[in-house]
């Protein structure tokens, strides 16, 4: 019994001693394993849904203000070309896959055009900014 636990743990080790290092030579040179960034759309597959997820919900959010009156039809006007830009934006970016850099511009803009309604909804003004 040791012996086949020992052959089993020896031969893991081993293999994740072989394996770490050539994981770590792509992660030091090149962004994407084999510097082919064509593959990147299926390394980053939970970044892609989490930002389309994110301007999906961000329509919904904006059509809900307007549906509710909390906003006039030109602040919605205007969230709606911000919104239609960070579509255009991410559909330019996740054409060959999403880098952290891309990532992180997309969260950013998200976040921004999240706050421009919440600011929109509370001013009762009827314009923009």
């Amino acid at each position: 019994m040791r012996k086949t636990v020992l052959a089993a743990v020896l031969s893991t080790m081993i293999a994740a001693g072989v394996a770490t290092p050539a994981m770590a030579q792509y992660r030091d040179h090149d962004r994407y394993p084999g510097g082919n960034r064509a593959e990147a759309a299926y390394l980053t597959p939970a970044r892609s849904a989490e930002i389309r997820r994110d301007i999906w919900q961000l329509d919904s959010r904006i059509q809900r203000a307007v549906s509710n009156r909390t906003i006039s039809p030109r602040e919605a006007r205007g969230l709606r070309n911000d919104s239609r830009n960070l579509r255009q934006l991410y559909t330019r970016y996740a054409d060959r896959g999403l880098s952290m850099n891309e990532y992180r511009t997309l969260e950013n803009r998200v976040s921004v055009i999240t706050q421009r309604l919440r600011i929109d909804r509370r001013d009762h003004d009827g314009r923009r900014g």
